[in-house]
């Protein structure tokens, strides 16, 4: 017995590093014309069975055209990264920023994760931010104290920083035909992006301007396992024995230590909170509570706004500050959470979901990369099956997933009555759109800064597929469901606009001290 399994240990272990190879090799390739026209096949059809809404921004006939004229430009053998650079404009022209595509990345071996561990691209250390077409270092995470925060990036191994932005820019889109997000974007995912659309590097050299001095440093992409020789030469000196009670008090500092993490979203890498609170200490005798959340996602939230909202409470708090200001987005039930504690009226969320076929939201289980995934959902197909059958509904021959957000919901019985204020800009995307409409149609909220990335009248997400395209393993992105909230306006295709208009600044927070400002004002 154990004989067999070590045997079938090592044909899965062999066929891993045959199929890593093979990909390897495959993307790095040239790919035949017939091979790229037959990905360009692929996408088109997996958008036009998959997509809820795919001529939303874009007329049939011009979409086809793209893709015909895609197909002609196609005269020789190209390579993966080449395809991408073609084909990411022509998917970005259909204006929807959760459809995207991505390109594919060299795989390493187990053999070479065992030996120097994960690999990071060289900017995953650095964040950045844009302003008037230029990029800067936001925070440094690493190590290396030399690139400073604030620094300008003027070129990337020669490449101009401008230059880089505006091929970046033709990549990706925002939701409808706002031109804010694709600015914000860009620029605070330049490391990101540049790792996307260039070559596997383990180091970059970059030069930077900090002040009036122009000098020039390498990033290096880092490996999980590089620190490992180093501490070879360090000196360990034997542990100090500890009794039961200390362990037992060290367990649940750790453990009240982790359930704080979770309940406002710490990123260890990062080591920030996702979600923020606190009351603002100004010279007003108002009292101001300050929301930040960065992202609809990390960490648990129904504790953190129950949390935070007895505070309001207890402040008898009349003004509140949200902060949705790079926030992308995330979970559907967070934001329903959030809405139920500033709203003091029924309401529904979303309304039923649109998608393509009754079965569309099963795709991604039957179509998973993993054989794991591929087994379970045909093992509990019967079950997923009958669950379809009561979710999916056909109106007038169009299927709608519901969703338990279509019900008529209550708000909190403790809901915040206060004023509130919304910081959004250009990433203030996706479920921070959905929630800023609500808010915005209700007229419960004042909006101040730049119009959101994503779309006032709804946007395609709800559950994704990843689909790898046969021959160049490109990877695209593809939302399955048209979520929107009960509310619309027209011209359609636009963001959520601010009441008062005020373009960020890099240096200082010109949105938050007009909030400030004018609670002051009003005291």
């Amino acid at each position: 017995m154990v004989r067999k399994f070590l045997i079938c240990a090592l044909v899965i272990l062999l066929l891993g590093c045959s199929s890593v190879k093979k990909y390897n090799e495959q993307i790095s390739k040239l790919h035949s014309i017939e091979e790229i026209q037959e990905d360009i096949d692929f996408t088109y059809h997996k958008l036009q069975r998959l997509h809820p809404d795919l001529y939303w921004y874009i007329s049939k006939d011009s979409l086809d055209k793209k893709i015909s004229t895609l197909k002609q430009s196609i005269k020789a053998p190209v390579s993966s990264i080449e395809f991408y650079k073609r084909l990411a404009p022509v998917v970005a022209s259909i204006r929807q920023g959760h459809t995207a595509i991505y390109s594919p990345r060299k795989k390493q071996s187990k053999k070479e994760k065992k030996t120097k561990g994960k690999r990071s691209y060289g900017f995953k250390s650095l964040a950045f931010e844009g302003e008037g077409g230029k990029v800067f270092i936001k925070k440094n995470y690493g190590k290396d104290s030399t690139l400073i925060a604030g620094s300008e990036i003027l070129s990337v191994d020669n490449e101009k920083t401008n230059d880089l932005l505006n091929y970046f820019k033709k990549l990706h889109t925002g939701d409808g035909y706002n031109t804010t997000f694709i600015p914000k974007y860009t620029s605070s995912n330049f490391g990101s992006l540049y790792a996307r659309t260039h070559e596997q590097k383990d180091s970059l050299l970059v030069t930077l301007k900090t002040e009036d001095n122009i000098y020039s440093r390498y990033v290096y992409a880092s490996y999980s396992k590089e620190n490992e020789v180093l501490k070879k030469d360090t000196v360990t000196l034997p542990a100090q024995k500890t009794s039961k009670q200390d362990k037992q008090i060290a367990r649940k500092k750790n453990k009240q230590i982790r359930k704080y993490q979770y309940k406002y979203g710490y990123d260890s890498f990062k080591k920030e909170y996702n979600r923020n609170f606190e009351f603002i200490t100004s010279d007003t005798t108002a009292t101001v509570a300050y929301m930040k959340i960065r992202s609809f996602t990390k960490g648990g939230y129904k504790d953190f706004y129950k949390e935070s909202f007895s505070k309001v409470d207890s402040a008898k708090c009349q003004n509140l500050i949200l902060d949705l200001r790079g926030n992308l987005g995330g979970r559907l039930s967070e934001i329903d959470e959030l809405y139920s504690y500033v709203t003091d009226k029924e309401y529904v969320f979303v309304e039923k979901a649109k998608m393509t076929k009754r079965m569309s939201f099963l795709y991604p289980f039957f179509h998973a990369k993993s054989w794991v995934g591929k087994t379970g959902a045909i093992l509990f197909s019967p079950l997923l099956t009958i669950y379809q059958f009561f979710k999916v509904k056909k109106v007038k021959g169009t299927p709608y997933f519901k969703l338990k957000y279509n019900k008529l919901r209550d708000p909190k019985s403790n809901a915040y009555t206060g004023k509130i204020y919304v910081l959004i800009n250009g990433e203030s995307f996706s479920a921070s759109s959905i929630l800023s409409t609500h808010l915005k149609a209700t007229k419960r909220a004042t909006f101040i800064g730049e119009e959101t990335g994503g779309a006032y009248n709804g946007t395609i997400a709800g559950l994704f597929t990843i689909l790898e395209l046969p021959n160049s393993k490109i990877n695209m992105r593809l939302g399955l469901m048209k979520i929107n909230a009960p509310y619309t306006v027209q011209p359609d295709g636009f963001g959520i606009l601010p009441d008062v208009y005020i373009q960020s600044k890099r240096d200082k927070d010109q949105e938050l001290n007009w909030v400030l400002q004018n609670i002051k004002k009003e005291n």
